[in-house]
C-alpha cells in the first residue's frame, strides 16, 4: 500500500469515526429512554412486594409469585439493555434477520420522532435474509434521522423492502402532512448531514440514494445466502 493510500485510508478512517459519533449522540436519548424503561416494571413490582410486606399477616404466597416474576421481569431486562449496549459498542460480526432488525430499528426512534411531529409507517414484509445487524441499524437510522432534520415541517415516513435475487431494496419516503406539534423538539446535538450518513454507508458497502423526498438503501446479500434462496425457489 503507498503512502497516499494509507493517507487516504486514515482520512476516511477519521471521518467515518466523527459520522458514528454524530449518529450515536442522536440515538443516545432514544436508548436511554428504553434502557429506563425496562426498570419500571421492577420498580413495581418492588413497590408491591413492600406494601405486602408492611400487612401484620403478610401473604407469603403472593409475596413468592412476586419474587418470581421480579426474577423474570429483571433477567429480561438485562438481556434487553445488554443487546442496546451493542448500538454503543455494535459487534461487526453479529448479524439480524432483516425485517427483525427493521422493526428494532424503528421501534428505537419512534418516541423521538413522535416529539418531532414525525410518524413511522413500517410496511417491510417479512424477509428472513440475515445482514450485518450493524450496517442496517447505522445506515437505516443515520437514513431516518437526516431525512427528519432536513425536512421543514412534519411529515409520514413509509419504510418498505423487498428481497432481489442478489440484494434488498429498502425505500423511505417522506409524506408532509399539515400536523400540529404542541412541543417543538429540541435536542443539543448537531444535526445529522446526508454527508454521515453517505460515510456510514460506504463504511457498510450500503448503497445509498437520497432526495428530499425519501431515501433508498441496497443491501447486498451474501453469495451463500442468495444461493440458498435460489436453490429454495427454484
Amino acid at each position: 500500500m503507498t503512502l497516499h493510500a494509507r493517507a487516504l485510508g486514515a482520512e476516511f478512517s477519521d471521518l467515518e469515526e466523527g459520522a458514528r459519533y454524530a449518529l450515536l449522540q442522536r440515538l443516545a436519548p432514544a436508548l436511554h429512554h428504553h434502557m429506563m424503561g425496562k426498570f419500571q416494571s421492577m420498580d413495581m413490582i418492588a413497590a408491591m412486594m413492600d406494601r405486602r410486606l408492611q400487612s401484620a399477616t403478610p401473604d407469603l404466597a403472593s409475596l413468592r409469585e412476586d419474587c418470581a416474576s421480579l426474577s423474570s421481569v429483571s433477567r429480561n431486562a438485562v438481556k434487553s439493555i445488554m443487546n442496546m449496549m451493542t448500538w454503543i459498542e455494535p459487534k461487526t460480526a453479529s448479524t439480524v434477520k432483516f425485517d427483525a432488525g427493521v422493526i428494532e430499528c424503528l421501534g428505537l426512534l419512534l418516541t423521538e420522532f413522535r416529539l418531532k411531529g414525525f410518524v413511522i409507517v413500517n410496511e417491510v414484509p417479512e424477509i428472513d435474509v440475515e445482514l450485518s445487524s450493524r450496517a442496517l441499524r447505522s445506515v437505516l437510522s443515520a437514513a431516518l434521522i437526516a431525512l427528519s432534520d432536513l425536512s421543514k415541517v412534519p411529515a409520514t415516513l413509509v419504510v418498505r423492502a423487498q428481497a432481489m435475487p442478489e440484494r434488498i431494496e429498502l425505500s423511505i419516503d417522506l409524506r408532509p402532512a399539515e400536523r400540529n406539534v404542541k412541543n417543538a423538539y429540541e435536542t443539543d446535538s448537531r444535526p445529522l448531514t446526508w454527508r454521515d450518513a453517505e460515510i456510514l454507508a460506504i463504511a457498510e458497502s450500503v448503497r445509498l440514494e437520497h432526495g428530499d423526498s425519501g431515501a433508498q438503501l441496497t443491501f447486498a446479500r451474501a453469495a451463500t445466502d442468495a444461493g440458498v434462496s435460489d436453490a429454495l425457489t427454484g
